[in-house]
């Protein structure tokens, strides 16, 4: 039996959680609404982005443009706390925390992979005890500038941010868990990949 421990990689959105935390969080900040009338004046961006015709992370920086641009870190901080407190826990997928949990008992090293930000999602890991590797959004002088400090965390960049963050070969198995194509190259380099494996 190998002394070395096992690593376990989740996605967020769709895989802990049952809806996507970024629509979730702009609904929640800015009221329903306001969403819909900013999603339809992007429209074109984002279907372009459903048919794979436009980039998520074009699609992506419009959107944090348009919600978050000129937010001070105070601002978002206090979102993030309500937004922790009053709708996470009604989105996550019992089972995903259920299999979390069982991780934490084995003595697994956990890391959230994902393409949704710490700026709404840093409370909750924080809370969970959980490392989490993800899109950042840029901060000029205490403010939000609505463009992202790094490459969107989604696709090759998670494969990417888990080497730069660690050495897999200091892992006696991989586990991996997802839930859609911008997931693939991370399952790929698991020894137990997990598809959509909390859904109802």
């Amino acid at each position: 039996m190998s002394d070395k421990p096992a690593l376990a990689l989740f996605d967020f959105d769709g895989t802990i959680s049952n809806k996507d935390s970024f629509v979730a969080f702009m609904k929640f900040t800015h009221g329903k609404p306001v969403f819909v009338m900013r999603m339809a004046m992007g429209f074109l961006t984002f279907a372009g982005w459903k048919l794979g015709l436009v980039k998520s992370h074009f699609t992506k920086v419009k959107a944090l443009r348009s919600f978050y641009k000129g937010w001070t870190e105070e601002q978002m901080t206090d979102a993030r706390k309500r937004f922790t407190a009053e709708v996470i826990p009604n989105i996550l997928f019992p089972r995903a925390i259920e299999k979390i949990n069982w991780h934490k008992e084995q003595g697994h090293r956990i890391i959230v992979v994902t393409a949704s930000c710490d700026a709404w999602l840093g409370d909750w890991t924080d809370q969970m005890n959980l490392e989490i590797l993800c899109t950042e959004m840029e901060i000029k002088n205490g403010v939000y500038t609505g463009e992202l400090s790094k490459p969107n965390c989604r696709g090759k960049e998670k494969v990417n941010r888990v080497k730069q963050h660690l050495n897999l070969d200091d892992y006696s198995e991989v586990y991996a868990y997802g839930n859609d194509h911008g997931d693939n190259q991370l399952l790929a380099i698991a020894d137990h990949p997990h598809f959509r494996e909390f859904e109802d």
